[in-house]
């Protein structure tokens, strides 16, 4: 049988590779998905074998385009993973086509059972169709449950690491600076006048850490060892008897160790002294920031995510172009000449705004564009687009709570919006903001059952809802922006 690996660990695909070809198979490795299917395409398989975590393209989106490709479809797929290895996972995969979810380690005999029945199935003509095959919800869909299964990847990472932070953090505990940890201690301990900083005893520790012998510190002034950088924090006299601070000292060969210090004033021979207690948190450091690195990772999977989504949402509904765009520029203006904080609430009006017309995507197409009045059924079907757009955002597992504003972004003062009917302080301040923007965007545009109203219609109607449908703080910014501030949609 003629067999296609696509896995990104070369010893382990090497290994495969050889069981199978040893058994007998013409098998052949590739190291990630667009790989595979450039293979396929040049000398197709009969049965393709993918991991899922692999670069550039993993395997939920090779069997996305596996399924979606005329020459490949008829051809089984078989996940085998050990990183996507819940019932979740297999779900996902399974709504996907694949045509078995195999996870590792698992024994080469029965392995192999496994790819003859998939194969014996093909050749009958039993296919496992793709649930998001053929359209372009079904595609949001995928990208939906596909941004969920990455977001939880590395929401666990950051977990784990979060998790050494504090493991870490927990070891660093302070100490007892009593006389007996000067005898037993492993961290750096350094004991100087309190006046001239000359250093009076160091322990073994460190000796290590700064790479010198005692004689070589003692009776010289603690701070010419200390970084240049960290001078400066260093307090000139005792402002307390204890004192905890980040500095970094220089070893003998120049290289600069960052520690956390806990200093205290004791007495040493009858003297005042600064006793200091020292740790080296160069993994600590490093632990920072890859949890950095893990957040930036993660916003720029939000961002795409929220990109992918506005475009779908745009190409379900062409007439409104831009729309979602427009309306989060704008709340998140007003959401600024409100004052309202910006890591809590404008950022969180932003992500709510650019989307938040997902739900529409549920909706036929020639409902969205179409020129003349909505029959009542027509517009109660249009309404569901913000309990669709709920639904769909709150399986994405977005920060709360952006799926709560999406529902209610319809939702008025006086309780006549939808879906709920909501009133007042019922009504989320975020979705009061995103209301306002929304209405004034669409009435100033052009739609395809009326003309542009323009800028001053558009205020003038928010205006006269001040109060009954609209929060007046939210109008009063709205309204401000336009008329004093010179604010305009940017296209």
């Amino acid at each position: 049988m003629k067999i296609l690996v696509a896995e990104d660990n070369e010893d382990g695909r090497r290994l495969l590779l050889k069981q199978l070809r040893a058994l007998g198979h013409d098998a052949e490795g590739v190291s990630n998905g667009h790989q595979a299917l450039e293979a396929a395409h040049r000398n197709p398989p009969e049965l393709m074998v993918s991991d899922i975590l692999m670069p550039e393209m993993d395997g939920f989106q090779l069997c996305m385009e596996w399924k979606l490709d005329e020459r490949l479809k008829g051809t089984p797929l078989v996940f085998y993973t050990a990183t996507y290895t819940s019932d979740d996972d297999e779900k996902f995969a399974r709504s996907l086509g694949v045509d078995a979810f195999v996870r590792k380690p698992t024994e080469i005999g029965e392995f192999l059972k496994i790819l003859s029945s998939v194969a014996e199935k093909a050749r009958t003509g039993v296919a496992r169709p793709s649930t998001y095959e053929g359209s372009a919800s079904g595609y949001a869909g995928f990208l939906v449950g596909y941004s969920q299964r990455l977001l939880s990847k590395l929401f666990a990472k950051v977990a784990q690491l979060e998790a050494d932070i504090a493991e870490r953090e927990k070891l660093q505990a302070e100490s007892n600076l009593k006389a007996q940890m000067l005898d037993a201690a492993t961290d750096i301990i350094v004991v100087a006048n309190v006046d001239d900083w000359l250093i009076r005893y160091v322990n073994e520790g460190a000796c290590q850490s700064f790479g010198y012998g005692r004689e070589e510190l003692l009776g010289h002034d603690l701070r010419s060892f200390i970084a240049p950088e960290f001078r400066a924090t260093l307090p000139p006299s005792p402002q307390s008897d204890e004192a905890m601070l980040e500095s970094g000292h220089v070893r003998k060969d120049g290289t600069v160790v960052p520690t956390e210090v806990h200093q205290r004033i004791a007495e040493w021979d009858r003297r005042k002294v600064r006793l200091a207690v020292a740790r080296d948190i160069t993994e600590r450091k490093k632990a920072e920031a890859r949890l950095q690195e893990a957040n930036a990772r993660l916003e720029r999977v939000l961002e795409g995510t929220l990109a992918v989504i506005e475009q779908i949402v745009e190409a379900s509904d062409p007439y409104t172009s831009g729309h979602e765009r427009r309306v989060a520029e704008l709340a998140v203006a007003i959401a600024r000449e409100m004052g309202l904080p910006e890591e809590s609430c404008v950022s969180l009006i932003r992500t709510a705004a650019v989307i938040h017309d997902v739900g529409k995507t549920t909706i036929p197409a020639e409902i969205l564009s179409k020129p003349g009045r909505l029959s009542s059924a027509e517009f109660a079907l249009i309404k569901t687009h913000s309990r669709a757009g709920y639904d769909i955002i709150k399986r994405a597992n977005l920060p709360d709570p952006v799926a709560e504003v999406i529902l209610q972004h319809h939702e008025r003062l006086d309780g006549s919006g939808y879906p709920q009917g909501l009133s007042n302080d019922d009504i989320l301040p975020e979705a009061q903001v995103l209301a306002v923007a929304d209405v004034v965007e669409a009435m100033s545009s052009y739609r395809p059952y009326r003309p542009a109203l323009g800028i001053d219609a558009a205020l003038d109607e928010v205006t006269a809802g001040s109060g009954t449908r609209y929060y007046p703080d939210v109008v009063a910014a709205c309204v401000r922006l336009f008329r004093e501030r010179g604010f305009a949609f940017s296209g």
